[in-house]
């Protein structure tokens, strides 16, 4: 869950992909695609609810990446309050919401 928080983070605050004016993909390697590190994350304080399935033997569901799926728009709804606006695109790179925080 962990990871999946980390994701949707990610998503909305520095992950995407660019490309140069002539097509160029720039992001095409971990060396130049933005991801957030461990130590830029907050600290994470989850619980769980026990809730066994029939559909298996040993009752158990995969997480996968559930973390994602609250944690994106989350943060997007964050970043729109702070800046008393209706929406932005992500990614939140600090250079687009420097822009938005002076044009008002």
């Amino acid at each position: 869950v962990h990871g999946g928080i980390a994701q949707g983070i990610g998503q909305a605050m520095v992950e995407g992909v660019e490309y140069s004016e002539d097509g160029q993909l720039l992001t095409a390697t971990l060396m130049d695609y933005a991801m957030p590190l461990a130590s830029e994350l907050p600290v994470f304080e989850l619980d769980h609810t026990v809730t066994l399935t029939p559909v298996n033997p040993l009752g158990v569901k995969g997480v996968g990446e559930a973390g994602t799926i609250g944690s994106t728009p989350a943060v997007a709804a964050a970043v729109a309050d702070a800046l008393n606006v209706a929406h932005v695109d992500m990614p939140f790179k600090a250079e687009k919401l420097w822009k938005i925080i002076h044009q008002q």
